[in-house]
């Protein structure tokens, strides 16, 4: 098979090395080397084609009206850049997508892909699937976007975290790497994080955080 790595793509679930093969064989592509740091797509870009990373992993990222960069999400192999927004009137590419390191992308005509869903019932539902999956991440990520103040998104990501409910949680991200999805400096998420400990609300064990009053962390989620 030509791309094994796809086998285990959400857009190619369920589908054999067999089928996959002759998808490929009738259909128009290229693969195409990103160097690490270097815009894939831009904000606003339209969208001509489907993107699956096949190697490396890439990042997208928007700035906010104050100017500050915001992290959207890690996307690694072998994920699709922006397929939820690959067709309808005006497609185009929601955030900047950057290589983190060298990586490798797929790239298919969308008239292309789209013939392919025509003919394939299952990649059709694939394709479905992921729309439905992405609508929520999005729906979860503004979401958390509205919080005004860095507490605020630190309460509700610490209530989401698995365990919460006991009062024991682990998270799931460095302090940097939450400080760049919060889209925040490292030393302001720090103090945040500091002073809720002060507060007597969260004891921090490196990653591990212990959860002391339940009801103060829950009033910050309204911040």
């Amino acid at each position: 098979m030509r791309f094994p790595q796809l086998i285990t793509s959400p857009l190619f679930k369920g589908i054999t090395e067999e089928e996959a093969e002759e998808i490929f064989g009738r259909i128009n592509y290229r693969v195409r080397l990103y160097r690490a740091g270097s815009m894939i797509a831009q904000s606003s870009e339209n969208i001509y084609s489907l993107l699956i990373v096949l190697s490396g992993h890439v990042r997208g990222e928007m700035t906010d009206i104050a100017g500050h960069i915001i992290k959207i999400e890690d996307i690694y192999p072998p994920q699709a850049l922006a397929a939820a927004f690959i067709f309808g009137s005006g497609s185009q590419f929601p955030v900047n997508v950057y290589a983190n390191i060298d990586s490798e992308v797929l790239i298919i005509d969308k008239n292309d892909y789209l013939t392919i869903m025509h003919e394939n019932k299952t990649m059709l539902v694939n394709y479905l699937n992921l729309i439905c999956t992405k609508a929520r991440f999005l729906s979860d990520r503004l979401r958390f976007l509205s919080f005004r103040t860095i507490k605020g998104k630190l309460a509700h990501y610490i209530v989401s975290l698995p365990g919460s409910g006991s009062g024991s949680v682990v998270m799931d991200r460095s302090q940097q790497q939450l400080a760049d999805y919060f889209g925040v400096a490292r030393p302001s998420l720090a103090r945040a994080l500091g002073e809720m400990e002060d507060s007597g609300i969260i004891i921090v064990e490196r990653r591990r955080i212990t959860i002391t009053r339940m009801d103060e962390l829950a009033l910050l989620t309204q911040l």
